[in-house]
C-alpha cells in the first residue's frame, strides 16, 4: 500500500536511503555520499513522500515533485517483490509525473525505468556532484 506520509521524523526513510544506497550506488565516492547523507533531511522536506508499507512497515518510499520523480528507494531485503515497479506505475496514473533523472553509472535504475516505459530525453554532463546524469521522460508524457 502507498500513503502519503506527513510525519516530520524521516528517520526510517533515512535508513531505507543508506540500506539501498550502500547496496546499489557502488558508483558514489564516499564524499559525495557523506554529502547527501547530510543534505538528505532537508531534501524530504523540498518533495512530496510517499512511503509503500508491507505488514504495518515502511519498505520503500519516492519522492515527487511537480511532475518529477526525485527519488525512489527500497529496502533491500524487499528487492525484486514488484514494491518499486508499483509505486512507479503509482506515481504515473495518481501523482502524473513524467520525468525523472538518473546517475548515468546507475545501470540498474536505467533498466528499471526503462521497463516502464521512460525514454532518455537528454544528457547532463554532470550533476552538483561531478556525476553525468540522464533525463528520462515516460512515453506517455512525450
Amino acid at each position: 500500500m502507498v500513503q502519503r506520509y506527513i510525519l516530520s521524523d524521516y528517520s526510517k526513510l533515512f535508513d531505507i536511503w543508506e540500506r539501498a544506497v550502500k547496496k546499489t550506488h557502488h558508483f558514489l565516492s564516499k564524499e559525495s555520499y557523506e554529502h547527501i547523507r547530510l543534505i538528505l533531511p532537508s531534501y524530504f522536506q523540498k518533495v512530496e513522500v510517499y512511503v509503500y508499507k508491507k505488514a504495518g512497515k515502511d519498505v520503500a518510499f519516492m519522492g515527487v515533485k511537480d511532475d518529477k520523480l526525485e527519488m525512489l528507494f527500497c529496502d533491500p531485503d524487499y528487492f525484486r517483490q514488484g514494491i518499486g515497479s508499483f509505486m512507479i506505475d503509482y506515481a504515473l496514473h495518481f501523482l502524473n509525473i513524467k520525468y525523472v533523472d538518473v546517475n548515468e553509472q546507475n545501470l540498474q535504475a536505467i533498466e528499471f525505468y526503462k521497463h516502464h516505459g521512460f525514454k532518455e530525453v537528454a544528457r547532463t554532463k554532470s550533476d552538483n556532484f561531478g556525476y553525468p546524469i540522464i533525463h528520462l521522460a515516460h512515453e506517455s508524457g512525450m
